[in-house]
């Protein structure tokens, strides 16, 4: 009996001990598998990314005053808006993919002043990013030369339009130009297609930008939603297109507008010698391009006289070119061009005013 008990002792603690090996052995193993699942976790869901938050900075808070905030940031999430003690969790719209607006009129009780704290959230689910407003509500331009333009001028847009294409295939070139404050930076958007495009200043306060249609955009069925922003300093403002995309838009032709774009020189050049004028239109178009010359001699101002009359015909690619040369060429000369496009019943007017150098 005794050398069985024995026998018992020394089997159940080397059973004992080979136990607690195997426990230490794969103890770390568990304590990294539980430390790391929730790092994973966090990989995969992630939290709505905020990238930009700004207002339209106006010229005092007074009420009736329409404050427009705008938050870029990742699409299909819910923004809400935040002003001091005045109004909380006001609901931002997606005005398109990713970017969100909201406004708030300002009433006789509010209390704003640019110290005024004004935040923004960005919710997915249940997972939300905040980000502080940095930009003031009234615009400094006036006092601060670095937040806007050397004259204190508010970044505004006048107009933002395109020229107008038979269809939205493939390989269609997009022109859009607006024109605003001058000396900004100035991008354009297009709802589900792209994004902050630049827009390329090409006179003080006419900015200009292309789009080439590729295979793999979608357009919708009715026209495409495109935004415009202009920037400068700290101020910005956004708009929308004034013009449709496309000429017809479903609607009869025979009163759609024929598309006529000026390509070079630009409004406002000066000239020298022969000038080549080069514009597009539809293919197949007649453009009739006309041109007065206005001169000041001896003291006589507005010397009218017509120094250039001549119809051209657009190729397949709807492109044209005509060259005239000033007969009398005075410096300070103004050339007045006028540009008429007919295709069938439909019509489109251009004009460029030019200058001899």
């Amino acid at each position: 009996m005794r050398m069985r008990s024995s026998m018992k002792l020394n089997i159940f603690p080397t059973t004992v001990a080979v136990a607690l090996l195997s426990t230490i052995a794969v103890l770390p193993e568990v304590v990294q598998a539980q430390s790391a699942a929730p790092f994973q976790v966090a990989q995969q869901t992630g939290t709505p990314q905020i990238d930009d938050f700004s207002v339209n900075s106006v010229k005092q808070l007074s009420p009736g005053t329409e404050l427009v905030f705008t938050l870029q940031g990742t699409p299909n999430a819910k923004a809400t808006l935040t002003i001091g003690s005045t109004v909380r969790n006001l609901p931002m719209q997606e005005v398109q993919p990713g970017i969100y607006e909201g406004r708030y009129t300002i009433r006789s009780q509010d209390s704003l002043s640019n110290s005024t704290t004004v935040r923004a959230n960005l919710a997915m689910d249940s997972r939300v990013s905040s980000i502080r407003l940095q930009q003031p509500l009234v615009s400094t331009t006036a006092t601060n030369p670095t937040s806007g333009s050397s004259t204190g001028q508010t970044v505004a847009i006048e107009s933002f339009t395109a020229q107008p294409v038979q269809q939205l295939d493939p390989g269609t070139e997009l022109t859009f130009t607006l024109v605003g404050t001058p000396s900004a930076k100035a991008t354009f958007s297009i709802e589900g297609v792209t994004n902050n495009q630049a827009l390329n200043e090409v006179s003080p306060g006419t900015y200009q930008g292309r789009y080439v249609i590729r295979r793999q955009d979608v357009f919708p069925t009715s026209n495409a939603s495109v935004t415009a922003r202009l920037q400068l300093g700290q101020e910005s403002v956004r708009a929308k297109l004034d013009s449709t995309l496309t000429a017809n838009n479903g609607s009869d032709t025979s009163t759609s507008q024929l598309p006529l774009e000026i390509i070079s020189p630009q409004n406002n050049s000066r000239v020298q010698g022969s000038v080549e004028l080069k514009g597009r239109s539809a293919p197949g178009a007649t453009v009739n391009v006309s041109v007065q010359a206005v001169t000041s001699v001896v003291g006589i101002v507005g010397l009218n006289r017509s120094i250039f009359n001549q119809d051209v015909q657009t190729d397949a690619q709807g492109n044209f070119s005509v060259s005239f040369k000033p007969t009398l060429a005075v410096p300070g000369t103004q050339y007045e061009v006028s540009l008429k496009a007919s295709k069938g019943a439909q019509t489109n007017e251009g004009r460029l005013v030019l200058k001899q150098q």
